[in-house]
């Protein structure tokens, strides 16, 4: 159980404006928060999109209910490398709808090329060892900050993001 509201404030991402309205609807624990998880938190005011799986995963480490690593390293790896990949599909997917014609500028082809880049990045994603395995995840997890939220945005925007989030996955393949 939190103490104050000043506990909340450990999380990353969380100052005290969002403290208080986290505290005010009920989320009072790290337990609480993580129990809510990310449909739960998007449901209070002034939630960044970007941010609440990043406070789900810091409240579940610090409620001690993080999921424990049962697998193999290289298992999780794989899941990881393919939940990325279908948000970044998804995504994908979405922006062609949203801009059809828009795709053949300039703007349009460097997105899809930056989206090749990505899945082909996240297809060598495979048979890391320990190190390299740690330093894939960092990257797979700022490729998924850099692509959240973008659903709504302006094409240039999601341009940017996949750009983004190709550079984070090119990295660790270094």
């Amino acid at each position: 159980m939190v103490q104050s509201t000043a506990d909340l404030k450990r999380l990353k991402g969380v100052g005290i404006a969002l403290e208080k309205r986290l505290f005010d609807a009920g989320f009072d624990s790290f337990a609480k928060i993580a129990e809510a998880g990310e449909e739960g938190l998007k449901k209070v005011r002034g939630m960044s999109p970007r941010t609440v799986s990043s406070i789900v995963v810091q409240s579940r480490q610090l409620a001690g209910t993080a999921p424990h690593r049962e697998t193999e390293p290289a298992d999780a790896m794989q899941q990881r490398v393919a939940e990325v990949r279908d948000k970044v599909e998804t995504l994908a997917e979405k922006t062609r709808d949203r801009f059809g014609e828009e795709m053949s500028d300039k703007c349009g082809r460097k997105l899809s090329s930056d989206l090749n880049r990505i899945e082909m990045a996240l297809l060598q994603m495979h048979d890391f060892g320990k190190k390299r395995c740690k330093r894939a995840d960092k990257a797979l997890l700022k490729a998924e900050k850099r692509v959240t939220g973008l659903e709504d945005a302006t094409l240039k925007k999601i341009r940017k993001g996949f750009k983004r989030a190709k550079k984070a996955v090119l990295k660790a393949l270094r």
